[in-house]
């Protein structure tokens, strides 16, 4: 059982744009990279490509989609790009 409560209690320090985070769950989707990178409210014409690399050996590097999550580890970077539309 402590194993279990000292895995709950894991923080993975990722760097989203450059600034570290620090995340508690194994996984992280689409919109938590995206509001980690850029505090809401976004316009309607917006668009955000998200980029990862050093991630665990499952997904080393990639591009996130909305929908989608990705399993973490420490030392992770994500790269999001903001675009308007218009």
């Amino acid at each position: 059982m402590q194993k279990e409560n000292e895995q709950c209690s894991r923080h993975f320090n990722i760097f989203v744009n450059a600034k570290r985070h620090s995340w508690e769950d194994k996984t992280i989707n689409y919109l938590q990279v995206v509001g980690l990178a850029f505090l809401p409210p976004y316009g309607p014409n917006e668009i955000f490509t998200v980029q990862y690399s050093r991630g665990p050996k499952e997904n080393r590097e990639g591009t996130l989609v909305e929908r989608k999550e990705v399993e973490i580890k420490s030392g992770m970077v994500f790269d999001v790009t903001r675009t308007d539309k218009s």
